[in-house]
């Protein structure tokens, strides 16, 4: 195993353990290989939405369209694309699924899968998450259940990547295409500004000051929308499942951040549970859940978590997620502890607490100066206890309140 790939290990049972040098899930992403692994957890039962407890927390039961039991269908048909060998085009791959690049069509009597030579003049261009292997039919299920929830609520393709519907019989997830990730960005901004670096910019995060508050405010926002409105706990926020899509030519003007930030792969995702939603704790869900060190919160990481039936992330574990993957953007560094082995990251993911800490000893440190902006940001987020930390509304609100 290369030194720079992290540790992966598939958590099947509480007692098995196993090495996995697979990637986690993949999102719609063009060829961006995760150089992080995931941490596969086990789920109790089998059923499309697991829950996650919260406190003193009313639940609207009608808003959560609870009255979907199943994904809603792509009515439309699809042209798969194929290379120049005669192969699928693939976007990419993990443990689960595999995404191909497709045009959607008007249905005709062929198959939806039945590929073409070339894609139809004017077709949508989209990317269909299909299985890798038969256990994946039911992370797949879930997740299209997920995004049919989340597709019903106004505004969700502002902050989720767009969902066309679900095809039962091949188990495949139909999404728009976004080529870029945060990954990708994140390490094209480091290399910029390692020809770049000079006195005056290494104290700044690698896509500029400007530009990172920018990322950090719609990233925070969608995370609040996505907590507020559907109730959904996202599970595995990384900058691999953050998918950046430009911003439209008269809404680039002058802004310092030209992308609207979609969270993407759901196979992790579950609904907030409330005691209106308490009955479907007795169905049955997806047998495990990825988990992605350094991004995942320390308290997914124990021994006993990783081997517990019902520990779930919470929001309190998105949060945390999302102010690493922030880290991560501001450093350029998406191993985040960089020149130390993949048990050395997971003992430091262990105590991600003091991610700030490691990070500032590391070679890029310095764009994490010592109560500078980026950790009156961060550090909120990043507490050792999850009840302590800021929620996504509080941090937004902190954000827009600081120069």
């Amino acid at each position: 195993m290369a030194p720079s790939t992290p540790l992966r290990v598939s958590v099947r049972t509480a007692n098995e353990h196993r090495l996995d040098t697979r990637s986690p899930p993949v999102t719609p992403i063009l060829m961006d290989e995760s150089p992080s692994g995931s941490v596969l957890t086990p789920r109790s039962g089998f059923s499309s939405v697991s829950l996650s407890p919260v406190d003193n927390k009313a639940i609207d039961q009608a808003s959560l369209h609870q009255d979907l039991s199943a994904p809603l269908e792509f009515r439309d048909s699809l042209d798969v694309q194929h290379d120049s060998h005669g192969k699928p085009f693939e976007y990419g791959r993990g443990v689960w699924s595999v995404v191909y690049m497709a045009s959607s069509r008007p249905p005709s009597k062929s198959s939806l899968l039945t590929p073409p030579s070339s894609p139809a003049p004017g077709n949508h261009k989209v990317a269909v998450k299909s299985p890798s292997r038969r256990d994946a039919h039911v992370v797949l299920d879930a997740e299209a259940l997920a995004l049919s929830r989340i597709s019903l609520f106004s505004g969700s393709d502002n902050y989720v990547v767009p969902f066309h519907g679900y095809i039962p019989g091949d188990h495949a997830i139909v999404l728009d295409a976004v080529p870029l990730s945060l990954a990708t960005y994140i390490e094209d901004k480091a290399a910029i500004a390692k020809q770049n670096m000079s006195t005056r910019t290494m104290f700044d995060p690698v896509p500029g000051m400007a530009s990172w508050k920018a990322l950090a405010m719609k990233l925070i926002r969608a995370l609040s929308w996505l907590h507020n409105t559907p109730h959904i706990v996202h599970g595995d926020i990384k900058p691999h499942n953050l998918l950046l899509r430009p911003l439209e030519d008269e809404d680039m003007g002058s802004v310092d951040f030209p992308f609207t930030p979609l969270f993407a792969d759901f196979s992790s995702a579950h609904i907030i549970a409330g005691p209106a939603l308490s009955a479907e704790k007795n169905q049955p869900g997806t047998a495990l859940t990825a988990l992605t060190p350094p991004f995942a919160a320390p308290e997914l990481l124990t021994v006993s978590s990783l081997t517990s039936l019902d520990v779930r992330p919470t929001p309190a574990a998105d949060v945390f997620s999302l102010a690493v993957t922030l880290l991560a953007a501001a450093t350029g560094d998406l191993l985040l502890y960089p020149g130390t082995s993949n048990m050395q990251r997971l003992a430091m993911a262990r105590e991600g607490h003091r991610v700030i800490e490691f990070a500032r000893s590391g070679a890029h440190g310095s764009r994490v100066p010592r109560n500078g902006l980026v950790e009156q940001i961060l550090k909120p987020a990043l507490v050792k206890d999850p009840a302590a930390r800021i929620s996504p509304t509080e941090w937004l609100n902190l954000v827009e309140g600081l120069a």
